[in-house]
């Protein structure tokens, strides 16, 4: 929650510089702060996540890139289905259709959030620089959701099939 303010308070100051707004280092000093924030999330699912090292190399992701680990590390913080389809629906990672569809499509923002953050960095990485998909989150919660099962991370450990 403190990471999401910093991070919110850093698009506000950037949106106003943009603007021509004088904010000198206000942004540097919000983006240390962010960072720092981050690294302590980081820090504590390497503490408390089993295996979460094992996850990140069989994803790929650079151990040095803050924004990916932190976005695994709330996704595997908010997912705990081992379903893939269960997941999907959690996100809200769908198409509602029909009149009540506003009704159907309720879904966490902040484990959707988490996600985004991780499939941005894994477009990154695979050298495709465009907003990130529906298709390409849930190629990602695909693949997290193998490398959990695969680590024998989802059994036991009140993860729900």
């Amino acid at each position: 929650m403190k990471e999401e303010l910093l991070y919110k308070n850093l698009q506000r100051i950037r949106n106003a510089s943009m603007v021509g707004v004088d904010v000198r280092s206000d942004v540097k000093m919000l983006e240390k702060m962010v960072e720092d924030a981050r690294r302590e999330i980081i820090n504590k699912a390497i503490n408390i996540i089993p295996r979460f090292v094992d996850i990140v190399d069989s994803l790929g992701l650079n151990r040095d890139n803050i924004s990916g680990l932190t976005g695994l590390a709330g996704l595997l913080a908010y997912i705990k289905s081992a379903s893939y389809r269960k997941s999907i629906k959690y996100l809200g990672l769908f198409k509602a259709k029909g009149r009540d569809a506003w009704r159907i499509k309720k879904s966490s923002h902040k484990a959707r959030r988490y996600l985004l953050m991780l499939t941005n960095v894994i477009l990154r990485k695979n050298s495709e620089y465009r907003p990130p998909r529906y298709r390409d989150m849930r190629r990602v919660l695909k693949t997290v959701i193998e490398a959990r099962s695969q680590t024998g991370l989802a059994e036991g450990r009140g993860y729900k099939s």
